[in-house]
């Protein structure tokens, strides 16, 4: 027997109330949407808190008698981590609200698509993030071959909100990571169901 057009498509939509479907795998299509929600409301704060750290990293200081201040926009890395955890934290919340409409008309979202945006996400955000964490290093110990001096030293406090916004963002960086893995399994996971479930 024909399975009905709603089910066509090896990555496209799967009703829960289909009746062909089987138990098991509602089970498991529910607990992943869960751990879909929850990851991306973790991811969405995190990005969020990472951002607003490092947009208002800021500090002045008297150095050896001269005034001088310590700014996140003096540094291309430092910007390009705070714009980038910004673009991450929109999309997570619109992938929240997308995923969450769907789970709550009881239509499985398209994992593939998840799964794309959730890999380009983490890899721009990762490489922000180390871009950001290398900036940080050398202004914590310096550069001796470079002749380029610690200033960590003289501007504790803006050193400190850099670090922390760092680790927020490897910190969303990380449950991307895990979007993707559950959106790749879940997608292998479904693709046994649409092609061999027959009425």
């Amino acid at each position: 027997m024909e399975m009905e057009r709603s089910d066509e498509g090896k990555f496209g939509p799967l009703n829960y109330n289909n009746p062909r479907i089987r138990p098991q795998t509602m089970i498991s299509s529910s607990k992943s949407n869960v751990a879909q929600i929850c990851l991306r409301a973790f991811a969405a704060v995190a990005s969020a808190v990472s951002a607003y750290l490092m947009l208002t990293s800021k500090e002045e200081a008297v150095v050896y008698g001269i005034p001088m201040s310590a700014r996140y926009n003096y540094s291309p890395a430092f910007k390009y981590a705070g714009y980038m955890n910004i673009v991450a934290s929109a999309s997570a919340l619109i992938s929240l609200i997308i995923t969450t409409l769907q789970v709550r008309k009881g239509i499985l979202t398209s994992y593939f698509l998840l799964f794309l945006h959730d890999l380009v996400i983490s890899s721009l955000l990762v490489g922000g993030c180390a871009a950001a964490a290398a900036i940080g290093y050398v202004g914590k110990h310096g550069c001796e071959e470079a002749g380029w001096s610690a200033i960590c030293d003289h501007f504790g406090g803006f050193c400190n909100r850099i670090a922390t916004s760092v680790i927020t963002g490897f910190a969303s960086t990380f449950f991307f990571l895990l979007l993707v893995i559950f959106s790749a399994i879940t997608v292998q996971t479904y693709a046994s169901p649409h092609a061999n479930v027959n009425g």
